[in-house]
C-alpha cells in the first residue's frame, strides 16, 4: 500500500455534477512538497468521483503557476472514485522504497480543468506541522489537532499527521470577469493567533491591475493596488503585516473591528481566495470569493 503525505488541516473544493463538459473548472491551489511559515508542510489531494452509468473524462487544460506541471487527464469508470495526489500533477517527484520523495523545489499553482457532465471533482488543500528536532536525519515531530507524535522518517518520509477539519466549498465557477468585485468575507486580522494569505490568479494573458480593499466592521478601511502579470499565480503572505493593512490589524484589538472582509477587483479575469492559518497548529480556514 502506497503511503503518502496526508496533511492535517483539510479544505474541500467540490465541483457539482451539473457542470457541463465545456465549462471551465478552476482548482485555485494545487500544491506539492511546499514548506511554509511555522514548519507548515502543504499538499493537495484531488478526488474524481463518477456516480453515473458511463465513463467520464477529466483533464487539466491549462496550468497557471509552476513551470514543472505536466499534461494530465484521467478517464473515470462508472461508479469509480479516483484519488490523485497533487504531486502527480508535477514532474519533480519519485516513488522509492515505499516512500514519496521530492526531487526538486516546491510546486504550486492553479489548474484550469474540464470535466464531463456528471463527474464530481473534489480538491483538498492540506497542511500539517512537521518539525525535525534531530536534524534532517533525526526523528520528526508531527503536530496535529490531537497533539504531537514522533515517526520514523525512514519509514514515512512524508507521513500523515492526524486529520483536521475544514469547510466544504462548492467551486461551481471559474474566473471572475474583469471588473467584477470578489467579496472575501470573515477575514481574520488577529496576527497573534492567525496569519492570512491572499492568492490572486490572473486568468488572462495581459497584466492585471488589482485593487484590494479591506473593511472593518466599524467602518474603517484600507486599500492597496498591485500589478499581477498575465497568467500568473500570485500570493501575498500575511497580509495584515503589509503596511497598507497593518493599521487594521492593530485596530482589531477592539472587538468592533474584528469582523473584517475584503473586496478584490481585477482589470482582467481573475480569481481571489484567502487562507487564514493558525499559528498554533497550522490548521486552515479558507475564504472563497462571493
Amino acid at each position: 500500500m502506497k503511503r503518502f503525505a496526508v496533511l492535517a488541516a483539510l479544505v474541500l473544493l467540490v465541483v457539482p455534477a451539473s457542470v457541463g463538459a465545456a465549462d471551465e473548472i478552476l482548482i485555485p491551489n494545487v500544491v506539492a512538497f511546499a514548506w511554509g511559515t511555522n514548519d507548515a508542510f502543504w499538499g493537495t489531494e484531488i478526488r474524481l468521483i463518477n456516480p453515473t452509468n458511463s465513463p467520464k473524462t477529466f483533464r487539466v487544460v491549462e496550468w497557471i503557476g509552476s513551470p514543472r506541471a505536466r499534461p494530465f487527464s484521467k478517464v473515470v469508470g462508472s461508479g469509480e472514485t479516483l484519488v490523485v495526489g497533487g504531486w502527480e500533477l508535477y514532474t519533480d517527484w519519485i516513488w522509492s522504497g515505499g516512500g514519496l520523495y521530492p526531487t526538486g523545489q516546491a510546486e504550486y499553482g492553479a489548474a484550469v480543468c474540464e470535466a464531463e457532465d456528471g463527474l464530481i471533482v473534489v480538491s483538498r488543500t492540506l497542511t500539517s506541522t512537521v518539525r525535525e528536532p534531530g536534524g534532517a536525519d533525526g526523528p520528526r515531530t508531527c503536530s496535529g489537532n490531537s497533539g504531537g507524535f514522533v515517526y520514523d522518517p525512514d519509514m514515512f518520509p512524508f507521513n500523515t499527521c492526524d486529520w483536521g477539519v475544514g469547510p466544504m466549498l462548492y467551486a461551481d465557477r471559474s474566473f471572475f470577469e474583469a471588473g467584477r468585485p470578489q467579496h472575501l468575507l470573515m477575514l481574520n486580522p488577529r496576527r497573534n493567533h492567525y496569519r492570512t494569505n491572499l492568492v490572486i490568479v490572473n486568468g488572462d494573458a495581459e497584466d492585471a491591475s488589482v485593487s484590494i480593499e479591506v473593511l472593518a466592521a466599524a467602518g474603517q478601511s484600507a486599500t492597496m493596488t498591485l500589478r499581477v502579470p498575465g497568467k500568473t499565480y500570485h500570493q501575498l503572505n500575511d497580509i495584515y503585516a503589509l503596511p497598507a493593512f497593518e493599521p487594521l490589524e492593530q485596530a482589531s484589538e477592539s472587538i468592533r473591528f474584528f469582523g473584517q472582509r475584503g473586496v478584490v477587483t481585477c482589470s482582467t479575469r481573475c480569481f481571489a481566495i484567502a487562507y487564514a492559518i493558525s499559528n498554533e497548529n497550522n490548521t486552515v480556514s479558507i475564504v472563497e470569493p462571493r
